[in-house]
């Protein structure tokens, strides 16, 4: 296969993975304002987390596509919309994921006061935070810190602000 044609086949899954998704999204969350609804709902009811509740979902598919893979090709679904299934979870996962992080960053959706009267704190010029083993002063400075652990978290800030999570 060449680049070309294996771009043009990208193209051709992706297409498909939105129709998974939204025919998906009909069929099992019952809610228009909730993509994650199926989850949650078998996930208070079985008292586990979402998470876990798509991932039993996905490995039923990635037990089909192991059985491909030995040799069993006749199955009562396509290989390909296993795989389609598989990607739809994992970006489910990753959404799932971000929405998770969105409310435990001074940058999420929820109201977090308690948050964002720390981070006022540490911005007003006069006042630093400590941990046991870190601290942050407001000038910048991270004396007991890990300068790259630091880059590292602040380049994912920036990535949030990007996609309009600030």
């Amino acid at each position: 296969m060449t680049h070309k044609e294996m771009h043009d086949l990208m193209d051709i899954i992706l297409e498909q993975i939105i129709s998974t998704r939204d025919e998906g999204q009909k069929e099992y969350a019952h809610d228009d304002t909730d993509v994650f609804a199926n989850f949650n709902r078998v996930g208070r009811l079985l008292e586990e987390d979402r998470k876990k509740v798509l991932m039993t979902y996905m490995l039923k598919h990635i037990d089909g596509i192991a059985a491909y893979v030995k040799g069993h090709k006749s199955q009562r679904e396509d290989v390909r919309g296993r795989i389609t299934d598989c990607i739809v979870y994992l970006m489910l996962l990753w959404g799932m994921i971000n929405e998770e992080e969105m409310h435990d960053t001074v940058f999420g959706k929820e109201n977090r006061e308690d948050v964002r009267a720390m981070w006022d704190a540490v911005n007003d010029g006069n006042t630093s935070i400590s941990t046991e083993e870190r601290s942050l002063a407001s000038n910048g400075d991270y004396p007991n810190g890990d300068m790259q652990e630091m880059r590292k978290k602040r380049s994912w800030i920036e990535i949030l602000k990007k996609v309009g999570r600030d």
